[in-house]
């Protein structure tokens, strides 16, 4: 096999890179120029055995795809990013600038100039962001409101415990002014009958009445030259210390157990650690015709007839004398 000479081996070349551009151009790919055989005839000229599609392919190489500058790369990218930002805010993207490309096989092989890139925008263009859908609209009950009905619901809690307060202070007060006893109640009237009836002798042992706690006296005496004459109805309960006291017959006076105060028949003083003589009620005589006589402030004793109806106040207490002299 012949050597080929450094014209061929170019030639050679640049036909293969004619090829390629047109393959990837798209184009008809020109025929490969047949091999140099050794068999040729040795009559023939050098320039008859030049295959000829290498020197077209030389006049008329075909043009690679031009590269892109950074410059158009950027734009490009820019306007990526505008159309995407508009597409999320619902707009229509604008249709992108066609790339450029590479000029057809067959024309001259001086390249144009790309045409100049679009003037640099100084800033990026503002990406619309979507809006949020606005919440809608309803009662909404603010931190003022509800610290007003707090403060509505204290004022009325406290107005409603006075008012509660006040009615049952009232009503304990007037409860207490103006009782309402039942008769035959202590602290109410206790009707005992016809005094005829009822009555002791005089000077003789009183009677009790433990309802009405209190003992019912006839007396007709003289006590520290003083008469004493007529009904008495006396409290049981000691003027020293509260205790419940007797009657002693021996002795023939009240006798108190607790600390040994001693009273006359009359309730008046005798001695012991008590300060004054007992207390007495009220004694009301209703005669037949209706007739009312009592008990006098002092409550000294209550002349009554045999036909007088006898009744007992135990509401209204009057206080033994304190003008005594202790023994």
């Amino acid at each position: 096999m012949a050597k080929r000479t450094p014209e061929e081996i170019l030639a050679q070349r640049e036909a293969w890179l004619a090829r390629k551009a047109a393959k990837e151009a798209g184009q008809e790919v020109p025929a490969e120029a047949p091999p140099k055989s050794d068999d040729a005839p040795k009559g023939e000229s050098a320039e008859a055995e030049a295959p000829q599609p290498v020197a077209e392919a030389k006049t008329e190489p075909e043009q690679p795809k031009q590269k892109r500058t950074p410059e158009e790369i950027k734009a490009q990218r820019e306007a990526f990013l505008a159309a995407k930002a508009a597409k999320a805010a619902g707009k229509v993207p604008e249709e992108p600038a066609a790339a450029p490309t590479s000029p057809p096989s067959g024309k001259t092989a001086v390249a144009e100039k790309p045409a100049p890139a679009a003037a640099k925008p100084t800033a990026k263009p503002a990406v619309a962001k979507p809006k949020k859908p606005a919440p809608k609209a309803g009662p909404v009950a603010t931190e003022a409101d509800s610290n007003l009905s707090r403060r509505e619901f204290l004022n009325y809690a406290w107005l409603a415990s006075i008012a509660i307060f006040s009615v049952g202070t009232v009503g304990v007060g007037l409860w207490f002014a103006f009782p309402n006893f039942k008769a035959g109640e202590f602290g109410g009237e206790f009707s005992i009958g016809q005094a005829g009836n009822i009555l002791p002798s005089a000077n003789s042992d009183p009677v009790p009445y433990t309802d009405g706690k209190f003992w019912l006296s006839n007396v007709d005496t003289e006590v520290d030259g003083e008469t004493r004459q007529g009904v008495l109805a006396i409290y049981k309960v000691c003027t020293h210390l509260g205790c419940l006291y007797e009657w002693i017959p021996m002795t023939f006076r009240f006798e108190c157990p607790c600390h040994g105060s001693k009273f006359e028949l009359s309730g008046d003083y005798i001695a012991g650690p008590a300060r004054r003589s007992l207390d007495r009620f009220v004694i009301k005589a209703v005669a037949p015709n209706g007739t009312v006589k009592e008990t006098d402030a002092e409550g000294n004793p209550l002349v009554v007839d045999p036909e007088d109806m006898l009744i007992i106040d135990t509401g209204q207490r009057i206080l033994g004398s304190s003008d005594i002299t202790p023994a």
